[in-house]
């Protein structure tokens, strides 16, 4: 009861420093995408997993549930790896990947290097005084990034959009973000040229041989106490020469969504899947997923490999830190038809052999 109290009591607390300064943020405007969709409301975008806001639902949530269980720091530092950074710097003749922790993924293959969802600093939280922090450090800092030429942002979570990694990418990069969130970047001083807000199906041609397409996912957005689902959340489809990337975001299972994706876009030769932060599950799976429905998007969307994604990074949900790894293996030890999923250390780079 008293670990309850004081997880209410820190919660409500840190509410009122937000409702005290979200005027400064000045909350995002619903701007509607041209064209007629079932996604587009007249005063904001429609969510299948939230239309409103969830405080007091969350709130009595946190209550029933308690204190998170913080995980040992052996255990945390078992998920992680020295990064290579020469391996990083060489050219990728052959597709790789580097998982950097949370949904930030390095894709180089070519001369194309795209980076999802890039959060690089020690706090997923509006404010520096608190929040969910680090359990492992990022893999790098952004000063030790290789040259990116594009970044994706699935939505405008603060463990996905993240102001101090956007601050030092600046201009640098070209930014594909959800229809829009284009005026948060503008907001921060980022060239008009540089962003591109896109709805779901659309597509961008970055040059001759690379295109990214938005895709639909179950999700929403909120950044400010007053900007409930103002601006889109996707998920995206990267093509570099042939070689097809789907980048799930922050999602709960939406077949419809993702069996169209595979069908029009795949086969995927490289899926980015969440599989956690799904705990309580009564609360939570309307907008996440746990490792069943991941493999169920795996092969929804046509994906010849996947890798689990958002979790073991933050301390966000109340499952065990590693249940989502132990339950995906699970998973893929009892579908033994089932094309490769799996997890990695943050750090890790694997290499895709010719097919």
């Amino acid at each position: 009861m008293i670990k309850s109290l004081k997880v209410l009591g820190l919660m409500i607390g840190l509410l009122v420093v937000l409702g005290l300064i979200s005027g400064c943020w000045r909350s995002a405007q619903y701007l509607k995408p041209p064209g007629d969709a079932a996604h587009h409301g007249e005063k904001q975008f429609i969510s299948r997993a939230q239309n409103s806001s969830p405080l007091l639902s969350y709130l009595r949530m946190r209550w029933r549930e308690g204190t998170f269980v913080q995980p040992e720091n052996e255990m945390v530092m078992k998920q992680q790896q020295s990064i290579d950074m020469a391996l990083l710097q060489a050219p990728a003749a052959l597709p790789r990947f580097t998982w950097l922790g949370h949904a930030t993924v390095l894709i180089q293959f070519q001369d194309v290097t795209i980076l999802t969802d890039p959060h690089l600093s020690a706090l997923a939280s509006p404010v520096g005084l608190g929040g969910p922090e680090r359990l492992i450090p990022p893999a790098l800092s952004v000063d030790q990034l290789p040259s990116v030429d594009v970044v994706v942002i699935s939505h405008n979570h603060y463990d996905h959009l993240d102001h101090e990694t956007v601050i030092k990418l600046g201009n640098q990069v070209t930014w594909l973000v959800p229809w829009g969130l284009k005026q948060w970047f503008l907001k921060r001083d980022i060239d008009e040229q540089r962003v591109i807000e896109m709805d779901w199906w659309q597509t961008h041609q970055y040059n001759e041989f690379t295109t990214v397409t938005a895709t639909p996912t179950r999700h929403w957005s909120k950044r400010t106490p007053f900007d409930t689902n103002k601006t889109l959340w996707n998920s995206w489809h990267v093509n570099i020469d042939g070689f097809k990337v789907w980048f799930a975001g922050d999602t709960g299972y939406e077949a419809d969504y993702f069996r169209r994706i595979g069908e029009q876009l795949g086969p995927h030769d490289l899926s980015l899947i969440p599989i956690g932060a799904y705990g309580p599950e009564y609360f939570m799976l309307p907008q996440h997923v746990n490792p069943s429905q991941a493999v169920q998007i795996h092969q929804d969307v046509r994906s010849n490999l996947s890798l689990g994604i958002h979790w073991g990074t933050f301390l966000l949900t109340h499952e065990p830190y590693l249940e989502p790894k132990e339950w995906l293996e699970r998973e893929v030890m009892s579908t033994p038809e089932l094309k490769p999923f799996i997890t990695m250390k943050v750090g890790e780079t694997r290499i895709l052999s010719p097919p």
